[in-house]
C-alpha cells in the first residue's frame, strides 16, 4: 500500500508502541523509548510502502462496455433506456417513507446495473453490426458460384484441388455472415426488451406509488418486492446474453477476415 495508507494504518502504531514499550522496559530514558517507537514505525510505514506489504491483490473488473455506433437501433434502444432509468431514480427519491424509500432506493441501484448491461449489449451489437457489414454477401455468393464453376469445368486434379480450397474459405465466410446477422438479430432483440421492460417496471413503480398514497403508508411493500425480483430477473438475463453474444462474436473473429476489422470506427463511447 502507499506511505500515506501505512500511515494511516493502526497496525504501524501499535508496534512503534511495543517497541517502545520493550525499550523502557529495558531502563532506556524516556527520549530513548520515544525515538525507537518512532523508528519502528516509521521504518514500518517505508518497508510497507516500498515492499508492498499487505497490498490488496487487483481484482480484474468486468471489460468495459464496447462504443454504441450512433443512428443505429441499439442507440435508439439505449436512449430509452436511459430515460428510463432516469425516471425510475426521480421516483425512488420522491418516497418520503422509510420502508418504500429504502427498497426502491435499493431498486434504483438495480436499474442502473441493468442499464450498464444494455450498454453493454448495445456496444456487442454495433461491433456486430460493423464486422458483419465487412462481408459482402452479393460478391461472396457470386464468388462462390464462379468458383464452383470453374472447378465443375476443371480436369486437372491438383487446379481441382486448390479450387475446392478456395470454395471452402469462400463458403466460411458465407457461413459467418451468417452467424454475424443471427447474433445481432439476436442481441437487438435483447436490447429492445430490455428497454422495454425498464420502462414498464417505471411505469409499475409509478402505479404502486400512487395506490400506496405516494409511498406514505406501506401498502405498496409486497408489489415493491414482485418488482424488486423482476427487475434482477431483467439484469440476469441481460447478464447471460452479453456472455453468450461475446463467445460467439470472438468465435467469428477467429474464423475468417473478420478479426481484421476495427469496430471502433465511426463509434462513440
Amino acid at each position: 500500500m502507499a506511505l500515506r495508507d501505512e500511515l494511516r494504518d493502526p497496525w504501524t502504531y501499535l508496534l512503534g508502541c511495543l517497541a517502545g514499550g520493550v525499550a523502557w522496559g529495558a531502563g532506556l530514558p524516556a527520549a530513548g523509548f520515544i525515538v525507537v517507537g518512532m523508528t519502528v514505525a516509521g521504518a514500518k510505514a517505508v518497508s510497507g510502502a516500498v515492499l508492498g506489504v499487505g497490498r490488496a491483490p487487483k481484482v480484474p473488473g468486468p471489460p468495459p462496455p464496447l462504443p454504441t455506433t450512433s443512428d443505429t437501433p441499439e442507440a435508439d434502444w439505449l436512449t430509452r433506456a436511459e430515460a428510463a432509468v432516469t425516471s425510475f431514480g426521480r421516483l425512488a427519491h420522491s418516497i418520503p417513507n422509510q420502508i418504500l424509500s429504502e427498497r426502491s432506493r435499493s431498486m434504483g441501484e438495480q436499474a442502473a446495473q441493468t442499464l450498464d448491461g444494455l450498454r453493454r449489449l448495445a456496444g456487442q451489437a454495433s461491433t456486430t453490426r460493423t464486422v458483419a457489414a465487412k462481408l459482402d454477401r452479393a460478391q461472396l455468393a457470386e464468388e462462390l458460384g464462379r468458383l464452383t464453376k470453374h472447378r465443375d469445368a476443371e480436369k486437372d486434379p491438383e487446379i481441382r484441388t486448390e479450387l475446392t480450397r478456395s470454395i471452402g474459405s469462400v463458403q466460411e465466410q458465407v457461413d459467418i455472415a451468417g452467424r454475424l446477422d443471427h447474433s445481432l438479430a439476436q442481441i437487438l432483440a435483447r436490447v429492445q426488451s430490455g428497454a422495454l421492460g425498464l420502462e414498464r417496471l417505471v411505469a409499475q413503480l409509478a402505479e404502486i406509488l400512487a395506490l400506496s398514497d405516494g409511498g406514505t403508508t406501506d401498502q405498496g411493500a409486497p408489489q415493491l418486492e414482485q418488482l424488486a425480483d423482476e427487475l434482477e430477473g431483467l439484469r440476469t438475463g441481460l447478464a447471460e446474453t452479453e456472455q453468450l453474444s461475446r463467445r460467439a462474436l470472438s468465435a467469428s473473429g477467429r474464423e475468417g477476415t473478420v478479426g481484421e476489422t476495427d469496430p471502433a470506427s465511426d463509434q462513440k463511447g
